[in-house]
């Protein structure tokens, strides 16, 4: 039988906020829209106070809440559409009073080309060397399924599990792909957001997906990945895979979607 792994709960993306609101003026708050052709929405605001600051963005039912920090880049992920963009900042516990409120409406061409960004929670630039590293693996690979193939090996063979971190990231966490690339080391948060990084920076669309795996015990993070020639998203678990890596028993790459209960995606 499997034996299941234990991965860290990603408690920021579980956590529902209740936001009491009250509206107020903010000269120093600006929120940029030009890269609506890619899907992205950026914002820009420093709280005078050093208080946590949430950017909420809502499609229909849908919302997602990030933590203004840096990179503060954000995916519209959720179709073309009008979607409600709310910067809310803290007053005390879970009240939050609103800030600035716009609509955007977003009519991309090509709705996968969000997932080819670099966005705050998969953070990329091409002088990294995790992204120069995905260029090195690729470089005389011809088709997308071989060079999606070059860097799951990579990322399967080389990043190991970090069971202490597991126990002491923090809700807010946000992955570095850089920290995770130099110590070879990261939680299952910090896989997904590499192979993610990595396969955009050659032009793949990848998401980062998280929820429940079958045979994983808490709240995980994954990805899927887009194949070109057969026009489909697949699921790829590096994290799952890498447990596996010291085991004759090798892992299929490529994974049952129907094993996975997807409830973020970025």
């Amino acid at each position: 039988m499997l034996k299941k792994r234990i991965f860290i709960p990603l408690l920021s993306f579980v956590l529902m906020l209740s936001f009491m609101v009250d509206s107020v003026q903010a000269s120093d708050l600006d929120i940029y829209s030009e890269d609506l052709e890619h899907g992205l929405i950026n914002i820009q605001y420093q709280s005078k106070s050093g208080s946590d600051t949430k950017v909420m963005i809502e499609k229909g039912n849908q919302k997602y809440i990030y933590t203004i920090s840096s990179n503060n880049t954000f995916p519209m992920q959720l179709g073309n559409g009008n979607y409600t963009v709310s910067v809310l900042e803290q007053k005390s516990g879970n009240k939050y009073k609103l800030i600035k409120k716009d609509t955007v409406n977003l009519n991309m061409k090509d709705e996968k080309a969000v997932y080819l960004q670099s966005i705050q929670l998969i953070h990329w630039d091409k002088d990294m060397k995790a992204i120069q590293k995905a260029k090195a693996l690729t470089k005389n690979l011809n088709s997308d399924q071989e060079k999606i193939e070059a860097i799951y090996n990579y990322i399967v063979k080389n990043i190991s599990y970090d069971k202490k971190k597991a126990t002491k990231v923090n809700a807010d966490y946000i992955p570095s792909i850089e920290k995770t690339y130099s110590s070879s080391k990261g939680i299952c948060y910090d896989y997904s957001a590499l192979f993610a990084a990595m396969l955009r920076s050659v032009d793949i669309p990848a998401k980062l997906a998280m929820g429940y795996g079958k045979d994983i015990d808490e709240y995980h993070a994954w990805n899927q990945v887009y194949l070109k020639d057969s026009k489909q998203w697949v699921t790829i678990d590096t994290t799952y895979d890498a447990g596996f890596k010291d085991s004759k028993s090798k892992k299929q790459m490529i994974k049952k979607t129907e094993d996975y209960s997807i409830e973020k995606i970025y």
